[in-house]
């Protein structure tokens, strides 16, 4: 039977645990982290999504973030965050980013050579695309005036399935009524979306070259938050990194194509 421990890190970044056995994975995970009010069925329900990616017979920790960020909340606050939990509490692991978590897991890597032994970027880059950029830039102005419905509608077409899709935006419509329940506050969105997507990593991506861990991106060609050209420059400039892209999927890939993801994460692992 799979064991499965919550607690915190730090007196306040949570974490779950699935397996009881050693040769850690640490998981950063997605925006979606600080976009709902964290409670402990929904971070065990994403933590058990997550593990069927990941091999059975390693330990898991899916960790999140600071439930209360200061004023400049920033990627190098996470990452000093992480880098602690990681010296004092877990070791040296491999490291899965998925989505914006691949920011916080790209930039560990490179500052902190010691503690992480292999590096995944989930549909993920060092960058935004264009098109992901404005779309956070929207979510940022949503949140701050606190529309959440205009927030939400931003990941209306997220799946490659349209039945999906359809059912995603049923499940808002039907949320819509107690969004300030599940939604965390504006200010937490803004600082947590400032943080992972508010710098210009494209700028000068020559950090990049820093990383020594073996590394896996896995991501997909219709993906509109990170694109092929993203993904493919974060490969380039990442000595001996691996590219797996599905051709015609989405963000979502995870999801939708989880069985398949799952092969080339274990394989590379």
């Amino acid at each position: 039977m799979t064991t499965i421990e919550t607690g915190t890190f730090l007196s306040r970044i949570p974490f779950v645990r699935i397996g009881p056995g050693s040769d850690p994975i640490v998981v950063l995970n997605g925006g979606q982290a600080f976009v709902r009010r964290p409670t402990p069925a929904r971070a065990e329900r994403d933590a058990r999504r997550i593990a069927r990616l990941l091999p059975s017979h390693r330990t898991i920790y899916v960790l999140g973030y600071d439930p209360a960020p200061p004023a400049g909340y920033s990627i190098d606050l996470i990452v000093s965050d992480v880098s602690r939990i990681l010296r004092d509490d877990i070791g040296p692991a491999s490291v899965m980013g998925i989505s914006f978590g691949g920011f916080v897991a790209a930039r560990l890597a490179a500052d902190h050579p010691d503690l992480v032994k292999d590096l995944i970027l989930m549909v993920s880059a060092h960058r935004l695309s264009d098109q992901g950029r404005r779309s956070v830039d929207r979510q940022i102005e949503y949140a701050w005036q606190g529309d959440f419905e205009g927030f939400l509608d931003e990941f209306g077409l997220v799946f490659r399935r349209p039945w999906l899709n359809w059912l995603l935006r049923l499940r808002f419509k039907q949320e819509r009524k107690r969004l300030n329940e599940t939604m965390n506050d504006s200010a937490i969105i803004v600082r947590g979306l400032h943080a992972v997507a508010g710098e210009d990593f494209g700028k000068d991506p020559s950090w990049l070259r820093a990383i020594r861990a073996r590394t896996l991106i896995v991501g997909a060609t219709r993906d509109p938050f990170f694109d092929a050209d993203a993904m493919e420059e974060t490969a380039r400039l990442i000595a001996g990194a691996h590219l797996k892209l599905f051709k015609g999927e989405t963000h979502m890939l995870p999801v939708e194509r989880a069985r398949d993801v799952a092969k080339v994460v274990r394989a590379f692992l």
